[in-house]
């Protein structure tokens, strides 16, 4: 009888052989295979629910110091990483291997004269999910739905680069987070020779040498600041509840209380602004 034969019988009371039943060395190791999957299940569930409490921790802070939210996303291999650690210094390794953390990594990032975003690097797309690892992608995602702007990281010397980008950007629909704002950063330009994608919402760069990063800086202002109205308002005492509207809605940067109305400087989107341009100091 051979090694796997052996296996998958049991010996019974008076000591003779029978196919595997209800009881046996066999089904004893099948259940504890079972449970230890069962215990690896559970560990992940109760990660994935920690992830989920802490992303909504600190959303609540981002919100509340009104800090805009940049997301990177893109194909695996297409240079996330490699641009998050060019702008931010966070040191991120560069690998292939899929799902190192279920975490997003992230920093902050200078604009400058626009003051500081977050940016955030997520896992990367691939064409095929396992089964196994759909429930962790899609929760490792769950903070694209709260990013102000979505970047999405192609790499053209792949020649394959126009499928991955439509995968990409075919699941980020089918996750029901593609109304935020997209630009398509072609990376790994110095490693193409054929013509460039041009676009308005679009920049051509390398990653790995920094060409291009300036006008992809300049394009995520421009991005960030579309639909923005910076403005001083003239609050009256008897209208106060505007004053917690901005603060909820929009960056105030600065209150001073006068005699007469509370003088605030904000910036607020094409909705606040509507409802707040009847305060507006006109002078």
């Amino acid at each position: 009888m051979t090694g796997m034969w052996k296996h998958l019988v049991r010996q019974t009371a008076s000591g003779s052989s029978s196919p595997i039943g209800t009881r046996g060395p066999g089904e004893t190791q099948l259940e504890s295979d079972r449970r230890h999957i069962r215990r690896k299940i559970q560990k992940l569930k109760e990660e994935l629910q920690e992830l989920r409490r802490v992303r909504a921790t600190q959303r609540e802070q981002r919100e509340r110091n009104d800090v805009p939210v940049i997301a990177l996303v893109g194909y695996t291999n297409a240079g996330k990483s490699t641009l998050m650690n060019f702008f931010t210094e966070a040191g991120i390794p560069a690998n292939d291997r899929l799902f190192d953390t279920l975490d997003t990594t992230t920093r902050r990032l200078d604009l400058g004269e626009n003051g500081e975003a977050l940016l955030s690097d997520t896992v990367g797309f691939i064409r095929k999910l396992p089964h196994q690892l759909i429930a962790a992608f899609k929760a490792t995602l769950e903070e694209l739905q709260y990013a102000d702007v979505l970047l999405h990281v192609i790499d053209v010397s792949n020649e394959d680069w126009p499928e991955q980008a439509e995968i990409v950007e075919r699941l980020i629909g089918e996750m029901k987070i593609d109304g935020r704002p997209m630009l398509r950063v072609y990376n790994k330009c110095d490693a193409y020779d054929g013509e460039l994608p041009r676009g308005r919402d679009s920049v051509c760069i390398s990653a790995k040498t920094g060409e291009g990063t300036d006008a992809l800086l300049d394009l995520i202002k421009r991005c960030l600041n579309e639909g923005r109205h910076s403005l001083t308002l003239h609050i009256p005492y008897s209208e106060m509840g505007i004053i917690t509207l901005l603060h909820d809605n929009g960056a105030v940067r600065s209150q001073k209380y006068e005699p007469e109305y509370v003088e605030v400087m904000a910036e607020v989107s094409d909705e606040i602004f509507h409802r707040v341009k009847m305060y507006a100091d006109e002078s």
